[in-house]
């Protein structure tokens, strides 16, 4: 699933989440500790795994359970990433499977991790 986070939405999620660590809000601040501006919020990088999950994979009978992300790189405001979930187990047992979740832009890899979703039956 393709994404991108706009000034727009950083400016939304630091008025609802009360964050404004000048990392994520502050372009000059966020270049002098060497990156190429404001970083994304991680929060808001979750946000669209749990579009992908609710939305997507597996659809809208799934229930997100957990989840762990490790960020590698930053994201920054407007860049276009790629969010990406594989099945890497399934219980039938339990209902549950596990994601293997992936962040990308291009070439570089923003963030990894895994979910447990639990496939609700109709």
């Amino acid at each position: 699933m393709e994404f991108s986070i706009s000034a727009k939405d950083m400016q939304l999620f630091g008025a609802l989440s009360g964050d404004y660590n000048p990392l994520h809000v502050d372009d000059t601040f966020a270049k002098s500790k060497g990156f190429e501006g404001v970083v994304v919020y991680g929060a808001l990088i979750a946000a669209k795994i749990s579009q992908l999950i609710g939305m997507r994979l597996p659809g809208r009978d799934g229930i997100w359970c957990s989840f762990s992300l490790q960020f590698c790189a930053p994201l920054y405001v407007g860049e276009t990433a790629q969010a990406e979930g594989l099945i890497s187990a399934v219980s039938d047992s339990t209902g549950m499977v596990e994601l293997a979740l992936t962040i990308r832009n291009k070439d570089r890899l923003l963030a990894k991790g895994k979910a447990e979703v639990l496939l609700v039956a109709q």
